[in-house]
């Protein structure tokens, strides 16, 4: 049940969050503010509290879940840089593709990693 939440967490909500950030309503300062925030907030959190990793759920989940903001963040950075470079359809097109694509990659890691716990 878990992974079925993480599954549709990662692939509904992160292209969603992509597409949502790359679509330049947001300023490009404060996106890149925002992506240095969620990845210091979340590795502030993973190793600041290294003693409650893996047992405290929330702190677990929350540093993930900002690592992964951060994740979005930094693709939809480039993606937004590619576009300036490249205002044409195709690079509107593959940027949005790949960086789609690129939110979901933690899925394969968790995936992989409950895989090998059995």
């Amino acid at each position: 049940m878990i992974l079925t939440a993480l599954f549709v967490v990662f692939f509904v909500a992160g292209p969603l969050a992509f597409r949502g950030l790359t679509r330049g309503r947001v300023q490009q300062r404060s996106l890149g503010v925002g992506t240095a925030v969620c990845a210091g907030a979340g590795l502030a959190l993973r190793y600041g509290f290294a003693e409650l990793w893996g047992r405290n759920v929330v702190l677990t989940v929350l540093s993930i879940a900002l690592i992964w903001f951060a994740w979005i963040g930094v693709l939809a950075y480039g993606a937004r840089k590619l576009r300036q470079v490249d205002g044409g359809l195709r690079m509107r097109r593959w940027t949005g593709v790949i960086g789609a694509a690129g939110t979901t990659m933690p899925w394969f890691g968790l995936a992989s990693a409950n895989l090998l716990q059995g």
